[in-house]
């Protein structure tokens, strides 16, 4: 039977959610927010799959629900709105500051104008472009506020496109949604939002403001905290900050066709994007988000000094921490790899000591020996930090490695330190990394089990995983805790189960989806 009208009128009232023009209440605290943008990216996930589940997306005719179906489906969609609200006053907050005719400016050679919210109040008014000294600290503060509004906008742009499309673009749904419902808000109008040349110019603007003031901090070797990194990584891991980067376009309203156009022409791309809710970096994002520490969080001291008397310079350390969003998002067991650089007196036995940078040096003196990908770019870590964690592998080259090999690996590995996280995914390119793409560049000569995602090559941890298994295995599992507990023996075999079940419950899911070939 076709949906009960209950659900289009509720589902049709919610919408009107999208619409909020008043004044924006008390803007949240940014713990607030990092749960309610988590929260948003798990049910935006569950609204598409449903959605796939119940072949609604490109299906013309009205899908058949029995009532507790429908009944599933609402109450998805009002959890939705229902975190979409808390977000849209991060949004109402900044948007008058980007008003086309005068939108804000960075300007270092005076104090800033004012801040928020006169800033943005008096902004449409205005003749001139009100100017933001980023090293002031009215302007640092407002800077902050309007990184939070983009990330919120740009993720809120990218959820519209997964949880609501889908049933705005069925024929009957859009139908009923629009004329069968008393209100003065239909869905068309809320497309049309969508798809406003002005939003996107707005967004345009406010992207290319908080890019300006990232290069201004990277050229004067100024590090940014951490919450604006966080919120900078948000923003730009969303579908719509990518897209826009894409574009040579410089008029917004060819940028706004040719974004709309880039979703349409890469479908089955888009729907990679959809169906796992997040990219490998998203997740890392969200992943921020966590429920408690790991099981293998503040290890005693004798317990790291025994891992780090087993390792040895290449190893790749593989993690799994299943009390971050990450776990729920990211296809497979593992979701992060990171590499074990070694100490001082293993670097200098390989030769590699002497070329690597004074900075980096003085860090690998002070335990940090192990380089990883994070969201703020790739750096050099303490094992006791890293250990926050439930899950532990330790991956080794089982070949005979030369040691002018063993020296460019180590190299090539310090070579990345600094690099800035790279939310394109793509392997192809090594201007930015990714957490996975280590082991590519480290270990060039090998034949590494590629996927496509995000229309680029990617690997996932779970692909270095696969050299460790198989009749000629390339890498040996040396150490290995599951839930926080070592295991001993039979590592090869106990890693062969884990991947496989992840990887067949994966293949179950997937066979199960409608076709969008």
């Amino acid at each position: 039977m076709k949906l009960p009208d209950l659900l289009f009128r509720r589902f049709a009232s919610l919408l009107l959610l999208l619409t909020l023009t008043s004044p924006a209440q008390a803007v949240s605290s940014l713990q607030e927010f990092q749960t309610s943008i988590a929260e948003l990216i798990s049910i935006r996930t569950e609204a598409y799959r449903f959605a796939e589940q119940h072949q609604i997306i490109g299906n013309s005719a009205t899908p058949k629900l029995n009532r507790q179906q429908s009944e599933q489906l609402r109450g998805i969609i009002q959890q939705y709105f229902a975190v979409r609200a808390r977000l849209l006053p991060e949004v109402e907050h900044i948007a008058p500051c980007f008003a086309l005719s005068a939108p804000i400016r960075l300007n270092i050679q005076k104090p800033s104008t004012t801040g928020l919210p006169e800033l943005c109040t008096t902004a449409k008014s205005r003749m001139w472009a009100p100017s933001l000294n980023p090293y002031d600290e009215v302007g640092k503060k407002t800077l902050l506020d309007l990184e939070r509004g983009l990330a919120a906008a740009l993720v809120l742009m990218d959820s519209y496109q997964i949880a609501i499309a889908p049933y705005a673009q069925n024929a009957e749904l859009r139908y009923l949604l629009n004329y069968d419902v008393k209100n003065t808000i239909q869905l068309d109008e809320l497309i049309r939002q969508y798809r406003s040349g002005e939003v996107h110019a707005q967004l345009l603007l406010a992207s290319n403001l908080v890019d300006q003031y990232f290069k201004m901090r990277s050229e004067s070797s100024q590090t940014p905290d951490a919450n604006e990194q966080y919120l900078y990584a948000l923003s730009q891991s969303t579908v719509w900050y990518v897209n826009q980067r894409k574009s040579t376009r410089g008029n917004p309203l060819e940028i706004t066709q040719f974004i709309l156009e880039d979703f349409n022409q890469q479908r089955k791309v888009a729907q990679n994007i959809l169906s796992f809710g997040l990219s490998f970096g998203f997740g890392q994002m969200v992943g921020l988000v966590q429920t408690r520490n790991g099981k293998l969080n503040r290890p005693d001291p004798s317990t790291l000094i025994q891992l780090e008397s087993e390792m040895r310079p290449l190893d790749i350390l593989l993690e799994k921490t299943p009390f971050r969003l990450t776990d729920k998002m990211i296809p497979g067991h593992y979701g992060h790899m990171a590499l074990w650089l070694g100490s001082e007196a293993e670097l200098k036995e390989m030769g590699a000591w002497d070329d690597i940078p004074a900075q980096w040096q003085e860090q690998v003196r002070k335990g940090k020996r192990i380089v990883e990908a994070l969201r703020s770019g790739v750096t050099l870590s303490t094992l006791d930090h890293f250990m926050n964690i439930d899950d532990l592998l330790v991956l080794r080259d089982q070949r005979i490695l030369s040691k002018d090999y063993q020296r460019n690996a180590a190299i090539t590995a310090v070579q990345q330190l600094g690099k800035e996280y790279d939310f394109n995914f793509d392997v192809m390119t090594h201007e930015r990394i990714v957490c996975s793409e280590l082991a590519y560049v480290v270990f060039p000569d090998l034949d590494w089990p590629l996927a496509q995602t995000l229309g680029r090559y990617t690997i996932s941890p779970d692909n270095v995983a696969q050299l460790a298994m198989g009749e000629m295995p390339i890498f040996s599992p040396i150490i290995m805790y599951r839930d926080g507990k070592r295991e001993e023996d039979q590592l090869q075999e106990k890693l062969l189960a884990l991947i496989s079940r992840v990887k067949h419950s994966n293949e179950i899911i997937n066979d199960a989806r409608p076709s969008t070939q």
